[in-house]
């Protein structure tokens, strides 16, 4: 077995030039198979990370919001390839119809689809509602939220 060669960090540095050569070894590593998802999966969250950031810049045109949270198959990591990207919209103000307004974020969730590929399922919720779940009509989604949502972005 051939010993790799190692690099100190100041050959590294130097290196970080666009217009210097890319070492042989790094080259053969760019052009290796994925050992497994890890690699699919960070892609796929920095991409879910954009789409959800594009979607919430859409929302704050129209909506007071105070936080996006990623909840769902994309937050634990267990997603498939063609999954949704769940997004909690914490709102600001007095809570309005839940279903008038989901339907108005979809609006704005295909517009990001059709900018990112990523298709974002929103779920709004006020902010009174998010800090008093047991008077939700479903606490349980809430609480699901909290424990396994990542939040995107927080105003």
């Amino acid at each position: 077995m051939s010993e790799r060669k190692t690099y100190t960090l100041e050959e590294l540095l130097v290196q970080c030039d666009p217009g210097s050569p890319v070492p042989p070894e790094l080259l053969e590593w760019e052009q290796a198979e994925p050992v497994g998802l890890e690699q699919d999966v960070m892609e796929g969250q920095v991409n879910i990370r954009e789409a959800a950031l594009a979607f919430g810049e859409l929302l704050s045109d129209q909506y007071k919001v105070a936080q996006l949270i990623l909840f769902g198959s994309r937050a634990r990591g267990d997603y498939q390839p063609d999954s949704d990207a769940d997004v909690a919209v914490i709102l600001r103000g007095e809570p309005g119809n839940f279903v008038e307004t989901k339907l108005a974020m979809a609006g704005l969730a295909y517009e990001v689809l059709l900018q990112t590929g990523i298709r974002i399922q929103p779920f709004p919720v006020w902010e009174i509602e998010w800090y008093e779940p047991e008077a939700y009509s479903n606490p349980t989604i809430l609480l699901t939220i909290a424990r396994e949502g990542i939040i995107v972005c927080q105003s």
